[in-house]
């Protein structure tokens, strides 16, 4: 060390040893307080000093993580290490959606003939109105809904009212249609239509003709016919004609009359019905039915799967 004097002379100092090494109590002081600072007071308050792992998001990834299962290696021996075995997951069932409903919406009578006392014919607006007929018919002809004939229908179809106020009855008849079995359709209508009075509807002409207007959307009958047509029956034998003339009945409820297209309903078959058929005339085809065959009447070719 060099020290000089304003008025002395230059002189020079050398430390001793002992003086020359660093102060270790000083350094460990500082470490010390240098510890408790950086780590153990936070330990001690509860201060994070870094960024954790989210609790719940490590949750998360464990639930969705496919389940591992160990399995031993056939071949392997006691002390092989075992094969992870990844478990899948199975896929869920497809959900078969409903078929939609039958839906018949029944438009409001529309009057397009009559006849006067006299006998002369008048057309439309000529003939007046009907107030009360619509309260009768179209109630009953939303009844249609319950035809089994009409599960598969799809378009519209207009019926034919015929009113004979003198003799208190009503008729109906099959007009334009856009359906695949018309008849069977007129044959439920004609059912459902049995027995109305019209005694109470106001007129002014004793014969009307009057065209109702149904409308079918929906069902799924259909598919359902069609599957019965294409299946063998429980006896080998399919639903058209055999080589003994017998069939089956394919749709869920035959109508059987005394007669082709407009005649008496004197049964209704179920599907599977066994019948003897005979040739066919204008898509009706006459049947034996019943026990024994005994009973005799006239099926609509649809109903047979023809």
């Amino acid at each position: 060390m060099f020290s000089r004097k304003a008025d002395g002379p230059l002189s020079v100092q050398i430390p001793v040893p002992a003086e020359d090494r660093p102060a270790w109590t000083k350094v460990a002081v500082i470490a010390a307080i240098g510890f408790v600072v950086g780590i153990a007071w936070p330990k001690l308050v509860g201060v994070r000093l870094g960024p954790s792992v989210p609790e719940a998001s490590s949750a998360a990834a464990a639930a969705s993580a496919p389940a591992v299962e160990t399995v031993p290696s056939p071949s392997a021996s006691p002390s092989a290490p075992v094969v992870p075995v990844v478990a899948a997951t199975p896929a869920p069932a497809p959900v078969a959606s409903a078929p939609p409903p039958l839906s018949v919406t029944v438009g409001r009578g529309v009057v397009f003939a009559c006849k006067t006392a006299d006998g002369d014919t008048l057309k439309g607006g000529e003939c007046g109105s009907l107030p009360g007929l619509d309260s009768i018919v179209m109630p009953r002809l939303r009844k249609l809904d319950e035809c089994a004939e009409a599960a598969s229908m799809t378009g519209k179809v207009h019926f034919v009212v015929h009113l004979d106020f003198p003799r208190g009855g009503l008729a109906l008849d099959l007009g334009r249609h856009g359906v695949s079995s018309p008849d069977a359709l007129l044959a439920c209508a004609k059912a459902d239509l049995a027995g109305a009075g019209v005694t109470g509807v106001q007129h002014e002409n004793p014969r009307y003709s009057v065209a109702y207007t149904v409308t079918f959307a929906g069902g799924s009958g259909g598919a359902a016919s069609a599957s019965a047509q294409a299946s063998p029956s429980a006896a080998g034998r399919t639903p058209s004609d055999a080589a003994d003339g017998a069939a089956q009945v394919v749709w869920e409820v035959a109508i059987v009359r005394d007669a082709p297209k407009t005649g008496k309903v004197i049964a209704r078959l179920q599907r599977g019905a066994e019948l003897h058929i005979g040739a066919p005339k204008d898509g009706w085809y006459p049947v034996k039915y019943g026990d024994g065959f005994a009973s005799d009447g006239w099926v609509y070719r649809g109903a047979i799967g023809k």
